[in-house]
């Protein structure tokens, strides 16, 4: 059995030349963290469980699994059908193919597991309500009520996105309320997370919600993806003048908080945002994007204009019962229009989370991404 140790400030100046995080030393994990408390905090515990992940092929998943290996966890991945599957698992990763909407295929998934962290849900600004009822908010209640009446430790993967109007209006920390929704995102996830706080209080769920916020990377599809889209086809990116703080998190600091998450026993029944923190406006973002894909400087769009055009769109979009997304959606606007004010202070403070990749390193993982997808020039 392998154990994980927790060391504090003594464990940084002894491992100063390995980045913070969980690194593998000897036939010991070491989770170091930056705190500057003086305290030295010497936690031990165990990674022989298992672990199902669910949305294991999607963004978050794939590098969260491959974490999961490293860390010698016995680990199962539910996919759907059809996902294809990293070579580099090979036999290392147990694959369940299923569908989370399908009770019977989530409870034989499972079987045998101690604990959970779910991250499959509708993503998207658009799309059908029902879809995102369906898949969001009762397949979570498929995933988390299994797990509560088989005694199974919960993480659930949430968003920022709860925060509703009041991102770019307030500081955004675990404890501020849930604000109005722009959207059927938003909506699903207030939802989910509500349907998961049920189970807590009625069920006996052990439960910890993440929040990611803007989380970039490889393989991000709204931060690099369809930007670089608009960027290359030189359409509107900033709003505004982009001169709001961009809310930015690199995949693999959002990994480490959800491993801290999964592991850690102070985390049980408590929320966490997943943010870098950086001093990082939309402009400079998406300005950076543009110099990688050698594409026009970033177009802006006045605010007012951004917001008629999305209630236009909205409205034209159903009314006409349009199935593909339209330029511009509220929902969209409340997160590249807003200054983002997400406090991260409690993930740092009770599980010892620091962001291992800072953002020149997250530039260039990004840019080799472009390079492989031959969006840039290798």
């Amino acid at each position: 059995m392998r154990q994980i140790v927790i060391r504090g400030v003594g464990a940084v100046d002894l491992f100063a030349s390995i980045p913070v995080g969980i690194r593998y030393h000897g036939e010991t994990f070491i989770v170091i963290s930056s705190s500057s408390s003086s305290s030295e905090a010497n936690v031990s515990f165990s990674c022989s469980g298992s672990v199902l992940v669910t949305g294991a092929t999607g963004f978050i998943g794939r590098p969260l699994v491959t974490r999961l290996v490293e860390l010698g966890c016995v680990t199962r991945a539910l996919v759907l059908p059809g996902d294809p599957i990293p070579p580099s698992w090979g036999e290392k990763v147990e694959v369940f193919v299923g569908d989370i909407t399908n009770r019977s295929e989530v409870e034989e998934s499972l079987r045998g597991i101690d604990t959970v962290i779910h991250l499959a849900a509708m993503v998207g600004d658009w799309g059908e309500p029902s879809s995102y009822r369906r898949v969001t908010v009762e397949g979570t209640e498929n995933v988390l009520g299994i797990a509560a009446r088989e005694s199974i430790r919960a993480v659930l993967s949430s968003s920022i996105v709860v925060y509703g109007d009041r991102v770019g209006r307030e500081v955004c920390d675990e404890e501020t309320p849930h604000g109005r929704a722009p959207g059927i995102y938003t909506r699903s996830k207030q939802m989910q997370e509500q349907v998961a706080r049920h189970l807590e209080e009625t069920e006996g769920l052990v439960l910890t919600i993440v929040r990611p916020s803007n989380v970039y990377g490889p393989g991000s599809v709204p931060w690099v993806d369809k930007v670089s889209e608009q960027l290359l086809r030189g359409y509107p990116a900033l709003v505004g003048g982009g001169e709001q703080n961009a809310g930015l998190a690199h995949v693999q600091n959002v990994v480490d908080i959800f491993l801290r998450a999964a592991f850690l026993p102070q985390a049980r029944g408590r929320t966490y945002n997943a943010c870098d923190t950086l001093d990082i406006t939309w402009k400079r973002y998406f300005g950076d994007l543009a110099s990688i894909l050698e594409a026009p400087r970033p177009r802006n769009i006045p605010r007012f204009i951004a917001r008629i055009s999305a209630c236009l769109c909205e409205c034209a979009w159903n009314r006409l019962r349009l199935s593909d997304r339209p330029p511009v959606t509220r929902e969209a606007l409340n997160l590249v229009g807003s200054h983002h004010r997400i406090s991260s202070d409690r993930v740092r403070e009770e599980l010892g989370h620091s962001v291992e990749v800072g953002y020149e390193e997250g530039l260039q993982t990004v840019r080799r991404y472009l390079e492989e997808s031959f969006l840039v020039k290798g």
